[in-house]
């Protein structure tokens, strides 16, 4: 486990190294040597600390916690999506510059080396960023109607508000909790689910910042329940994410459910890579809801939407389920779409209904681009059959 580990970080550093110094490359051809020549050499060091502080903050926010790795992360997050749009943008521009069919797409005179070119390609690049800055703050609460065929003791309709992937610590902070919390009060829930990733790595910056006593303040009739999800367990942080997480008010289900007051159960189930980076499995689904009466409504939140059959199979009624952020940034949602069965919005097979949430927060670059930042409110109404 711990020598693939290694090899995979070993290929993702080669990779991104070789990305970046295409990129590097091509504005150094296209712009550097043309504008200012005898600064090549400063220009390779601040572009490779650019590059890499991401990563170096990252790993100084656990050894050396403090202004300087925060200001890195920030930094380097946002050079994440620069770093991919002008990516694919150079790379596009090859492309279309070196197979002949396709060379009537560019315009007439122009090369990869040109410095209109490279002008161009960062300025669209720096336009794109601003506007996912701006989007990726910007959330909207996204509403279902879902009917569920089963009886729920007196209760003929349930009011949930739904959140997933937050991933509060330093990027996503103590102001877009603030706003998360007043927009789910604002929605009046009886009942608040978050399905996993509510905290990023960085768990410093959510204690800090107070944000447990921030999460205090949702209000719901039957309380608030979360699950954890793949980040919560990386670094090794999963028992510190439980003890923070119930702080804020946050009663999480580990492979386990409970049954509200209106007969209706809630069911969490442990994130699928906590065997990759735990080394224990998560339990079956049948043992987890193994005591539930199938005659009752079943709600299982799951942060990955993925092995749909089981929910199917055991008899739940509605999964709640996140992670894949819908791609996050265009044209990766084009990748999630094929990776999984659903990766956003509402899937239904017979009795059995799926939401998949594009996520509250981000991951990596803070930025949207072709997804939307949302809440999703679901109103529940429950149908027995006749």
């Amino acid at each position: 486990m711990r020598t693939k580990f290694i090899l995979t970080m070993a290929g993702f550093i080669i990779l991104y190294g070789a990305g970046n110094y295409y990129i590097g490359l091509r504005i150094c051809q296209s712009i550097v040597s043309v504008l200012a020549p005898g600064l090549i050499s400063y220009y390779w060091i601040i572009f490779s600390i650019l590059a890499s502080c991401y990563f170096f903050g990252r790993l100084g926010a656990v050894y050396f916690p403090g202004d300087l790795s925060d200001k890195m992360i920030w930094s380097g997050a946002y050079w994440l999506g620069l770093a991919f749009y002008l990516g694919l943008f150079w790379f596009t521009y090859d492309v279309l510059a070196m197979v002949s069919p396709l060379r009537d797409f560019l315009p007439h005179g122009t090369n990869s080396n040109s410095i209109g070119v490279g002008f161009s390609i960062l300025a669209a690049t720096i336009i794109i960023v601003v506007y996912g800055a701006r989007k990726a703050c910007t959330p909207k609460i996204h509403h279902y109607d879902i009917v569920i065929n089963k009886k729920a003791g007196g209760c003929t309709d349930l009011h949930v508000v739904f959140i997933s992937d937050l991933h509060l610590g330093l990027l996503v902070g103590r102001k877009r909790l603030i706003q998360a919390v007043e927009l789910i009060n604002e929605l009046k829930p009886d009942l608040v689910l978050m399905p996993g990733d509510i905290l990023d790595e960085n768990i410093g910056a959510f204690v800090e910042n107070g944000m447990p006593e921030i999460l205090r303040g949702i209000e719901s009739r039957f309380g608030v329940y979360g699950i954890l999800g793949s980040h919560e367990y990386i670094y090794g942080h999963s028992e510190k994410s439980l003890t923070y997480l119930r702080q804020g008010g946050i009663r999480i289900l580990r492979d386990q459910y409970i049954k509200l007051d209106n007969d209706v159960y809630i069911a969490g189930r442990d994130d699928l890579f906590r065997e990759k980076l735990v080394g224990t499995p998560r339990q079956e689904l049948s043992k987890v809801l193994q005591g539930c009466n199938l005659e009752f409504p079943i709600i299982l939140m799951d942060h990955q939407p993925v092995a749909l059959e089981e929910g199917l199979s055991q008899g739940v009624d509605l999964q709640l389920s996140g992670h894949t952020h819908h791609g996050q940034i265009f044209p990766i949602n084009l990748l999630t779409q094929r990776f999984f069965e659903i990766d956003w919005g509402y899937l239904r097979k017979g009795a059995y209904q799926v939401i998949v949430s594009s996520g509250y927060g981000t991951w990596g670059p803070p930025i949207r681009v072709g997804t939307q930042s949302e809440i999703v409110d679901i109103s529940i109404k429950f149908i027995p059959p006749a």
